[in-house]
């Protein structure tokens, strides 16, 4: 991975695109690129700003973190996309709750867990997914204090990569540890899903 790592969003749907408004809002430079092409995102990218650029999936993959926030039967195609995620991190906002064959696809395991083996080689997150996309991306007075985001994975390092991006986007991190521990807590519908969290200001 480069000093500073480069972002990728795949999916431009509501969580896709809120995403998208976050980076835009924190200035922190950001691709994003759908199954429709780079000319399908032209009125998003405008909206935003220069510091969000549509691409194409090809180039997307090239980036050091990617952000798969597509729908959960989706994530086993996409992973094909290339052979190998060697020296990526993939930072999975899926959940499989709504997919109806979920517990035949699982067989078992954590959906983050079925998400690791669709992308090897690469250092799996789980993060940014406990919450609406319109919640998630609701701006948060700063006299109020910062939403928090709850980051999950097995590579330590893979995970404070993340949390200090979560918090160059203006979050409150909280880094769970590994996804068969602490993640199994933002898996739908456990105990942290659903939990608009706010860290209070320091007085």
């Amino acid at each position: 991975m480069t000093t500073t790592p480069t972002y990728s969003i795949v999916g431009s749907g509501n969580v896709g695109s809120a995403l998208a408004r976050i980076f835009a809002r924190a200035h922190v430079n950001v691709t994003i690129a759908n199954t429709r092409g780079p000319e399908s995102l032209r009125e998003l990218t405008s909206e935003l700003g220069p510091t969000v650029q549509a691409a194409s999936i090809t180039d997307a993959i090239e980036h050091d973190v990617i952000f798969i926030p597509i729908p959960f039967h989706a994530v086993e195609a996409f992973g094909q996309t290339r052979p190998d995620w060697t020296g990526r991190i993939v930072v999975d906002t899926t959940n499989s709750f709504w997919t109806p064959n979920a517990d035949e696809i699982l067989q078992g395991r954590l959906s983050s867990e079925f998400v690791a083996e669709a992308f090897p080689g690469a250092e799996l997150v789980k993060g940014f997914n406990q919450l609406p996309a319109s919640v998630l991306s609701a701006e948060v007075p700063p006299a109020h204090g910062k939403r928090v985001v709850f980051v999950s994975s097995n590579s330590d390092a893979a995970s404070g990569v993340i949390a200090q991006l979560a918090r160059d986007l203006g979050f409150a991190p909280i880094e769970l540890g590994r996804i068969d521990e602490g993640g199994r807590l933002i898996q739908a519908q456990n105990a942290l899903v659903l939990r608009p969290l706010i860290e209070q200001p320091r007085s």
